[in-house]
């Protein structure tokens, strides 16, 4: 039998009981506890909060937030809270409704400056120019909020934000943009959101510089899963900041539902630098807005495929259901277009090195129209910029469900060679297949 060493195992005993009692005093005394994560339940009495919507509580509540520690996360009373200025979140408040909560402004004002690691839960906000501003901002997060009646600029202004997260909100009656992002935004996820307004192009008989979600400038911005409708410019808008020179890259407009939108369902506008650029549009519904229902315009090297787009008699159209305006390197493919005013797919103004493949093109037309270029299902076009050049259009399903149209299934406004390729295409119901015009444009 080995022999024991006594005194190193009352030394072990000894070390462990001090252990014991070192875990026991730190659970005891609470220093590890997180109460970040613990809500507290405001009671509005306490900090002489008017909830019924006639007293300005912007000094009441500011008050309020600043005697919280970072990472608090407080839980507002039911009631609606009157703020005439703009409270300023501290870093990692959690701003959460108990049940039925609403910040009204006065119109001019913004209600929230947001800072990091900020959250919103289930907050109502109203009658104000701005309603939440995140500027240089990240990891905030927005979900299952309520932005309606009066909002002046936009529910949600962005500038410089990252890692912002918006997501199950319902948006009405913005009078210009839902979300708006601009500067080196990056990483913002937008989904599963409901923007609507309630006349069709928001009420306008002009198209308005606006939409829904209007993102100048960013990267890595998803817009995913929404409904868009109603908005009197874009329904999804990736355009270009004209003053700073910067666009959208690497971003995705994928999922969303866009209707009766005084401008396009979804557009993708570079400008003539072309600044925005390399973005997809993918599996996306576009119904009725009052110009072309996908558009990606002076932008290069994006995807466009597997969406459906369709234009009543009684919309207005404009050049397609789906245009592709000096675009360069952009793939359109596996789309389908079930009906379309004018066009079903425009590929003009000097648009090159575009694939327009396995698309499903059905009753373009429906206007009417009795000029040439107006009504086919794929046009090139030179639009006063350019002929398009080396375009593939190629295993395209082009047909009428109500007797012959008198138009092309392919057509060109140009009769010489530039380089295009169109084949394998499956034409019916139409007095041309591929015009002769469009032919002419083929050739190595």
């Amino acid at each position: 039998m080995p022999k024991i060493n006594i005194k190193k195992s009352v030394t072990v005993v000894v070390f462990l009981f001090f252990l014991s009692f070192i875990n026991l005093f730190l659970i005891t005394t609470n220093i590890f506890a997180d109460t970040s994560s613990s809500p507290i339940l405001i009671n509005a009495t306490d900090f002489n909060l008017d909830i019924t919507g006639v007293t300005d509580n912007t000094v009441q509540f500011q008050n309020m937030i600043d005697s919280f520690p970072s990472g608090s996360d407080l839980r507002i009373p039911a009631g609606t809270y009157k703020i005439s200025g703009t409270v300023n979140l501290k870093s990692g408040i959690k701003i959460e409704a108990q049940s039925d909560v609403i910040f009204i402004g006065i119109g001019s004002n913004n209600l929230f400056t947001a800072n990091s690691n900020t959250t919103f839960s289930g907050i109502g906000f109203q009658n104000c120019n701005n309603a939440i501003n995140i500027n240089g901002q990240s990891e905030i997060t927005i979900y299952w909020c309520n932005f309606k009646n009066n909002i002046v600029y936009s529910a949600v202004n962005i500038y410089n934000g990252t890692n912002i997260n918006i997501s199950n909100s319902f948006f009405y009656n913005i009078l210009k943009n839902g979300v708006l992002i601009n500067g080196d935004s990056s990483f913002i996820s937008i989904t599963w959101n409901n923007f609507t307004n309630p006349s069709v192009y928001g009420g306008y008989q002009t198209e308005q510089i606006s939409g829904h979600v209007y993102c100048l400038s960013g990267n890595n911005i998803t817009v995913d899963h929404n409904t868009a409708n109603n908005n009197g410019g874009q329904g999804i808008i990736f355009c270009y900041n004209s003053t700073t020179g910067k666009g959208v890259t690497g971003s995705s407009i994928s999922n969303n539902y866009c209707e009766g939108n005084g401008q396009e369902g979804t557009t993708v506008y570079g400008g003539s630098t072309k600044v925005t650029n390399s973005n997809s549009v993918i599996g996306n519904t576009c119904k009725n807005n009052r110009f072309n229902q996908i558009e990606i315009w002076q932008s290069d090297n994006n995807t466009v495929t597997g969406n459906t787009v369709e234009e009543s008699i009684t919309g207005v159209g404009n050049l397609g259901a789906i245009c592709l305006f000096n675009a360069t390197g952009t793939t359109c493919t596996g789309n389908t277009i079930n009906s379309s005013n004018r066009n079903g797919i425009d590929v003009i103004a000097g648009s090159s090195y575009c694939t327009v493949s396995n698309n499903i093109i059905k009753d373009t037309n429906k206007a009417n129209y009795p000029e040439a270029e107006k009504g086919n299902g794929i046009l090139l076009d030179w639009n006063g910029v350019a002929d398009p050049q080396y375009i593939t259009i190629e295993n395209n399903t082009i047909s009428s469900t109500g007797g012959i149209i008198n138009k092309s299934g392919v057509y060109s406004t140009s009769n010489t060679n530039h380089h295009n390729t169109i084949d394998g295409n499956a034409i019916t119901g139409y007095q041309y297949g591929i015009h002769p015009y469009a032919a002419a444009t083929c050739g190595v």
